[in-house]
């Protein structure tokens, strides 16, 4: 344990990859130092904070029901100076079949001592193959919708603009924040330079940035590996 008056902290909210509006509870949540657990606890409010040393770490929650792992989430992340302060919030995704594990019966206020992964329950591998045809369902389903604008509607300055203003006054903080970080690097930028100057970890930011772009504040570009963020009204900022 490192003593907080000489340690950099790091914290952040735990989200299940499908609800990004409130933190899910009950999280079990580990830091590790060189494959060494140096810290863990249960967060029982969705939040999480650690206070630790410089140096490399890997950042891992899991949450379980009926002690069988449902979701988890992993992090890496480096600290530089003991004073530093870093805000990562994790998305857990339900697991892959390597990655299956039961928790034994214990009570998640209590101690904790997970037990080896066991073999795989069927109805949950089931389960986890229908979320997964689920996801891709609605995937397709929302790249499909688009707004139809009528042919005789005339579309003026007044009217595109005054949407987009609209639509950035009902954006959630996180989502706002991050449009305002596009807008400042002149409305075109790359998904790794927003990464590096966003807040958040690399996950959020992918999910963050396919909800502006549904929501017509920008576009992406695929180009060789990076995309391309574009905002939409970037010319009403310039």
């Amino acid at each position: 344990m490192v003593m907080s008056a000489q340690a950099a902290k790091v914290y952040g909210s735990l989200y299940e990859w499908s609800d990004l509006e409130k933190p899910l509870k009950n999280v079990i949540v580990e830091i590790e130092e060189n494959a060494t657990r140096m810290q863990y606890k249960v967060s029982s409010d969705g939040a999480y904070s650690f206070d630790i040393s410089p140096g490399n770490y890997v950042l891992r929650a899991k949450y379980y029901i009926n002690n069988i792992l449902e979701f988890s989430g992993e992090e890496r992340l480096q600290i530089y100076r003991p004073d530093e302060s870093r805000n990562l919030d994790l998305l857990l995704f339900p697991p892959i079949d390597s990655d299956y594990e039961y928790l034994g019966d214990i009570n998640l206020t209590g101690e904790l001592e997970p037990k080896d992964p066991l073999v795989s329950n069927y109805i949950v591998v089931i389960f986890v193959v229908l979320l997964i045809a689920i996801i891709f369902i609605l995937f397709f389903w929302k790249k499909k919708r688009k707004p139809v604008i009528p042919e005789h509607e005339e579309i003026s300055p007044e009217n595109t603009t005054k949407p987009i203003e609209n639509m950035t006054r009902e954006l959630p903080d996180d989502l706002h924040e991050l449009y305002d970080l596009i807008l400042q690097k002149g409305g075109r930028t790359t998904q790794k330079e927003i990464r590096k100057d966003a807040k958040y970890g690399e996950a959020k930011v992918s999910l963050m940035l396919a909800d502006l772009e549904d929501r017509g504040l920008i576009k992406k570009i695929k180009k060789g590996r990076s995309n391309i963020i574009i905002a939409e009204n970037k010319k009403d900022h310039e």
